[in-house]
């Protein structure tokens, strides 16, 4: 635990919440959803993660991070001076 507590509000808690609904809401209306309450977007994600839906290179192949790298290594060996 922290030794000293922030000071923060429910004004605080109460921006930070109200602005993570504006988020999601946004993000919703342009996928086309009409949710019932918009306290529902306070917490938790908003897309599906069914193997539908997602999109995961890893499904697709080698991982962004891991082409990063291997396109780095390539060029190295193709910039060294033997």
């Amino acid at each position: 635990m922290k030794p000293f507590r922030t000071n923060r509000n429910r004004a605080y808690y109460r921006h930070h919440r109200k602005r993570v609904i504006q988020r999601k809401k946004r993000l919703t209306k342009h996928w086309g959803w009409t949710p019932k309450f918009d306290g529902a977007f306070a917490k938790g994600k908003i897309h599906c993660s069914c193997w539908w839906c997602s999109e995961k290179t890893s499904r697709l192949g080698y991982s962004k991070s891991e082409l990063a790298r291997r396109e780095s290594q390539s060029e190295q060996l193709l910039n060294s001076d033997f």
